[in-house]
């Protein structure tokens, strides 16, 4: 029986590196929409797939429910990945590489995504105080940490084509998310600053499996709430 995707329709979900994977490695599934609310939530149905209601979620063959991205990923390249395609050439990189994603840059996004949106839906005048208050974050705290997170990516990913080595690994597909939302909302201009990531997510985008995940998913623009 082929894996069941349950994920939102809003074209702005951490489900496409998951469909992308499941892609690369030519996984058998079904994916099913589910349209968020009006406050970019998760809809209340998701909660009868798995009570936490929220995208991704990756419903087995035998019907159990996995969600987060990174057990995600790590189930599906454990189960399926038999010929080794996404096999880790260091599996300590690309272990830290993995958590560094999610502990590291995970929440330093979620804070400037919460400033972001904020200082575009606050209503006038109180919308040049969130921005003054942003502005103010940027300064003492984050536009610092990006700096010194990227730049160790930068460093990290070197001459190579994938963080994970020669060949694409799973550090690189959960790494494609927080690098995106920072990438699509131009708070960090890669082109100039981080050209190996920018060519890095350059090599993504040309992947038959990143473009087929793209159709099935919806597309994937980061943008809502701008």
């Amino acid at each position: 029986m082929p894996a069941s995707f349950p994920t939102d329709s809003s074209q702005n979900s951490q489900s496409q590196r998951i469909l992308w994977l499941l892609e690369e490695l030519g996984i058998e599934y079904k994916v099913s929409h589910y349209a968020r609310d009006k406050g970019h939530r998760a809809p209340p149905e998701m909660k009868e797939v798995q009570e936490l209601g929220k995208s991704p979620i990756l419903v087995t063959g035998d019907g159990r429910a996995i969600t987060e991205s990174t057990t995600i990923a790590t189930y599906l390249i454990k189960t399926y990945d038999t010929g080794g395609k996404l096999a880790s050439e260091d599996w300590v990189k690309d272990d830290m590489l993995t958590s560094f994603a999610g502990a590291t840059l995970g929440p330093l996004a979620a804070v400037e995504l919460l400033f972001d949106l904020a200082s575009n839906q606050t209503p006038w005048p109180a919308v040049y105080i969130m921005r003054g208050i942003w502005k103010v974050v940027k300064k003492q705290f984050s536009e610092a940490e990006f700096k010194k997170d990227l730049a160790y990516l930068e460093g990290e990913l070197g001459e190579n084509e994938w963080f994970n080595g020669k060949n694409l690994g799973k550090c690189d597909i959960i790494l494609s998310y927080p690098i995106d939302m920072m990438a699509q909302r131009k708070w960090v201009d890669f082109e100039s600053e981080y050209p190996r990531i920018a060519a890095w997510r350059k090599r993504i985008e040309e992947r038959d499996a990143w473009k087929r995940g793209l159709e099935k998913g919806n597309g994937y623009s980061l943008l809502f709430g701008s």
